[in-house]
């Protein structure tokens, strides 16, 4: 099937600076008030391991793009696979804002100077037991990146109306032994993105559902 992307209308047609309001009604559908504290300080509550990352918006061709990553093939886990940006809580970490901040400079090399965080989304749990928040903002200077070449194979962007059209979303079912489980794949080019990130972009799809932006 033909991924289809339609007119974003907040898209302005002669500047390189988007329309205040999209990141307004971003803010507006994002959790704003204070993280458990617990899990503000790294707790895992039932999972293995706290960890968070950022969900990185991004102003291109006049129009908001989501940066992703594509892990190293040779890492031991979840090799070649689409992400965000992000990654385990570490004792070092002041808190688990601090960690998707770390993370992300560490992995594309972009510093939290340019990072606007505007809120983040309940955490999710991966099936490699952890339990991960995620944080979303804008990056700024996205062509000014630096990769770590032992953990990201390449980054890429994708536009996020591409991701509000229902006809580029798959759902699929599958048994496990909890239990039927759904999880969504998007196809974009030739990148396939599922599991804990498709669960992630979908949650805030689904969010900004009634306003369509």
């Amino acid at each position: 099937m033909r991924a289809s992307v339609k007119t974003c209308p907040f898209c302005l047609s002669q500047t390189k600076t988007l329309d205040p309001q999209f990141k307004q009604q971003i803010q507006k559908h994002l959790n704003q008030q204070l993280i458990a504290h617990d899990v503000w300080l790294g707790s895992a509550l039932n999972s293995e391991r706290a960890a968070a990352v950022l969900f990185p918006f991004y102003w291109q061709d006049n129009e908001p793009w989501v940066l992703l990553t594509q892990r190293h093939s040779q890492l031991k886990h979840h090799s070649g696979q689409v992400s965000f940006p992000g990654g385990a809580y570490e004792n070092q970490d002041k808190n688990i804002r601090h960690t998707a901040l770390r993370e992300t400079r560490e992995e594309i090399g972009v510093p939290g100077s340019r990072i606007d965080l505007w809120g983040f989304l309940d955490s999710v749990e991966s099936i490699s037991g952890f339990y991960v928040t995620p944080f979303v903002g804008e990056i700024k200077e996205p062509d000014n990146l630096e990769l770590c070449r032992d953990e990201v194979e390449r980054t890429f962007g994708v536009p996020f109306r591409f991701f509000q059209e229902p006809d580029n979303r798959i759902n699929h079912r599958i048994k496990t032994r909890d239990g039927v489980k759904e999880y969504a794949e998007y196809t974009y080019n030739d990148d396939v993105i599922w599991g804990l990130t498709a669960q992630i972009i979908v949650q805030l799809v689904n969010r900004l559902e009634p306003t369509r932006l």
